[in-house]
């Protein structure tokens, strides 16, 4: 009897990426998104090129991406005025959907006083809830984030992420 599972693979990369795990997507630029960047993108590197703070960088394809290492997202728009193509909308009432998230590891959840991503955030998302002693806890205002990434370089631990809230997305 051979009957064979189509859904099934013994490879073992296919065993460790388990179905359970949140899709990992990218971070394009402000306003735009995936598709946008994936049908009207030329890959010109224009935005890549005039972002003040280097944190565009291109993907596999060519076409512009995220990465928060140690800068953050001013929203200053040049990214947007270098592009030739109608990739960006600047009339979008948020640049994006992504908000910041805490994670295990936070040395303040483990009796550490640490609260460089609270000092780092330019709108006062990141507040400390003293319901929990002796340093309370770090919260994050998803009303008030703007996902710039300002708390990410900062955090000693990593315990801080990107996500698109309202999804099962991470963002990566």
């Amino acid at each position: 009897m051979s009957s064979t599972d189509p859904q099934f693979s013994a490879s073992r990369r296919a065993f460790l990426k388990l179905s359970s795990q949140p899709k990992i997507e990218p971070i394009r630029p402000p306003w735009t998104d995936e598709s946008a960047v994936v049908s009207l993108c030329t890959a010109c590197n224009g935005c890549i090129d005039a972002c003040p703070e280097h944190i565009l960088r291109a993907d596999a394809a060519g076409k512009p991406i995220v990465v928060f290492d140690g800068g953050e997202c001013t929203f200053c728009g040049k990214c947007a005025e270098a592009c030739g193509a109608s990739v960006f909308d600047p009339h979008r009432a948020q640049p994006w959907t992504l908000k910041a998230e805490l994670q295990p590891g936070c040395l303040q959840d483990h009796g550490i006083s640490c609260q460089l991503c609270r000092d780092n955030c330019p709108v006062s998302a990141i507040r400390v809830d003293l319901d929990k002693r002796p340093f309370g806890r770090l919260k994050i205002d998803t009303d008030t984030c703007t996902g710039c990434g300002a708390c990410l370089g900062v955090c000693p631990q990593e315990a801080l992420k990107m996500v698109f809230p309202g999804t099962e997305t991470e963002a990566a």
